[in-house]
C-alpha cells in the first residue's frame, strides 16, 4: 500500500520524516509529496487554540485506489470528546492526519521524535486501512493517551493485526 505523505502548515523536521518513511512496516511504503493546499480555517477552534481533527479529515481528498494519505502537521489537534489527540483517521477510508505537536518531548532536536512519529503514523494508517485498537501493549495499534506511552510500543503491527491488515488490503 503506497502512502502519500503530505504536510499541512509548518514542515516536520526532515530527518524525522525520513525516519518515518524508511520505517513504515509491511505492507506500507511511503513517499513524501510536500505541502497539501487545503483551507483548514473552518477547523480552527480559536478558544482551544487547536485544530478539530474530525473537521480536517472531512476536508482531505480521497486517495486513489491502492493508496493511503497521511497528512503531517505541527498544529495541536483535538476531537470533540477529547482534549487532544496525536492523530486521527477515518476508519477504512485510507486517510488520516498526524500531529507532532504533542509528540515532541524535548526542545528541537528531540532524538526520539522520529520514532514516536513512526509509531503514531503506523497507528493512524492502521485505522485508515480498517484496523481498530489492539489489546497487545507493544502493537502499534494499542491505544495510547500520552507521549511517554508511545515509547512502550513497537513501530509495527502484532501478528494478529498484521494478519487482519493483510486481508484488508488484498
Amino acid at each position: 500500500m503506497k502512502v502519500r505523505l503530505r504536510s499541512l502548515g509548518s514542515l516536520a523536521p526532515a530527518a524525522d520524516v525520513e525516519h518515518l518513511l524508511r520505517g513504515l512496516p509491511w505492507p506500507l511504503s511511503g513517499q513524501d509529496e510536500g505541502p497539501l493546499e487545503i483551507d483548514s480555517t473552518p477547523c480552527v477552534d480559536v478558544v482551544r487554540g487547536q485544530l478539530d481533527a474530525a473537521c480536517l479529515l472531512q476536508r482531505l481528498p480521497s486517495p486513489p485506489a491502492g493508496e493511503a494519505l497521511l497528512v503531517l502537521t505541527g498544529h495541536d489537534l483535538f476531537l470533540p470528546a477529547l482534549t487532544h489527540v496525536f492523530g486521527a483517521s477515518l476508519l477504512g477510508h485510507r486517510r488520516g492526519v498526524l500531529s507532532w505537536c504533542r509528540l515532541q518531548l524535548a526542545p528541537t532536536p528531540d532524538p526520539g521524535l522520529g520514532r514516536r512519529m513512526l509509531i503514531e503514523a503506523t497507528h493512524e494508517l492502521g485505522h485508515a486501512l480498517g484496523l481498530v485498537h489492539c489489546p497487545v501493549t507493544h502493537c502499534a495499534m494499542h491505544r495510547t493517551l500520552w507521549p511517554e506511552g508511545i515509547e512502550l510500543k513497537q513501530p509495527d503491527y502484532c501478528p494478529i493485526c498484521r494478519d487482519l491488515l493483510r486481508r484488508l488490503v488484498q
